[in-house]
């Protein structure tokens, strides 16, 4: 284990591997030894998007098969970091999330980001070793509490009228950028000036989102943001 956390250097091999990203030392020590038990093999543990985008920068061919990301207190920036530091290595895997809690965000935020499955911190351990083959496989898997808040929300979309949309909002990097800034209370031309771009570019953006996320004032697209877990809070 290095002091930042990471076991690295491993051939990638024909048996399930795994990758696993976030959490504390302890906690990626832990699933080493769990999922070994369970057959599966973890091949790399990186402390957050960072390690694991400078890791995945200098390795050679395939990583691992599945990539866990282990999500504890929700920041869903952390998402977003991850999903990020793959396309910045071009490498493309399966994902499953592991998280401490099941809210309709922290579920939104995981689907948006491509998450193949999702189980709970307090889910039997066959239960996460299941996820993590189903995944590999590429075949979703929900826990129990995960998959009823999606049905709910199917069902309460189809039974409303046709101009409702189902769960979801399709946001450019930079529209989720400008969203992220706008819910903190900051301004156009100061959005522009951190972001480096025109005051006008930001209205355009402003204009997208407010139409993507079906809203009409800063105050409902907060609600909306922090709701579906579009922003960091």
């Amino acid at each position: 284990v290095s002091s930042a956390g990471g076991w690295t250097g491993q051939e990638y091999k024909s048996v399930t591997s795994v990758g696993l990203v976030g959490g504390s030392m302890i906690l990626r020590a832990a699933l080493f030894e769990l999922l070994k038990k369970d057959g599966l093999e973890v091949v790399g543990a990186y402390r957050d998007a960072q390690e694991l985008a400078e890791s995945f920068a200098m390795a050679e061919g395939p990583v691992c098969s599945v990539l866990v990301l282990l999500i504890s207190g929700g920041p869903f920036t952390s998402y977003h970091s991850v999903r990020d530091a793959l396309a910045r290595t071009e490498r493309s895997m399966p994902l499953v999330v592991l998280s401490d809690q099941t809210s309709r965000g922290q579920v939104y935020a995981a689907l948006r980001i491509g998450a193949k499955a999702y189980v709970n911190f307090d889910a039997d351990p066959i239960e996460l070793s299941k996820a993590i083959r189903s995944a590999a496989q590429h075949k979703a898997y929900l826990a129990p509490a995960a998959a009823e808040l999606l049905v709910q929300d199917v069902s309460q979309a189809i039974e409303s009228s046709g101009n409702s949309r189902l769960p979801g909002v399709d946001l450019s990097r930079r529209e989720n950028e400008v969203l992220q800034l706008l819910c903190e209370a900051c301004s156009s031309k100061e959005v522009a000036r951190q972001l480096h771009i025109s005051a006008k570019t930001v209205e355009n953006h402003r204009y997208n989102i407010y139409r993507k996320c079906q809203v009409d004032s800063i105050a409902s697209l907060m609600r909306h943001a922090i709701q579906n877990g579009l922003v960091s809070i």
